[in-house]
């Protein structure tokens, strides 16, 4: 299940939560975070939050 977006960076990255919910507390256990192109085209793979700060960074950094 997709969680809460996070934009990212200066050109329109979204970072997203990715889990499961919680049949206890019913919130998100997120397991992991998926990168969006400001495309809004899925970056394969998946990132902790800090791997994915750094994805748009080198990315933000290339295309300048």
């Amino acid at each position: 299940m997709i969680g809460n977006g996070h934009p990212y960076g200066s050109t329109g990255y979204v970072i997203l939560e990715e889990g499961e919910i919680n049949p206890v507390t019913l919130q998100l256990d997120v397991r992991h975070y998926l990168v969006v192109k400001p495309s809004g085209e899925q970056v394969s793979g998946s990132f902790s939050f800090s791997e994915a700060q750094q994805f748009i960074q080198q990315q933000e950094l290339k295309n300048k």
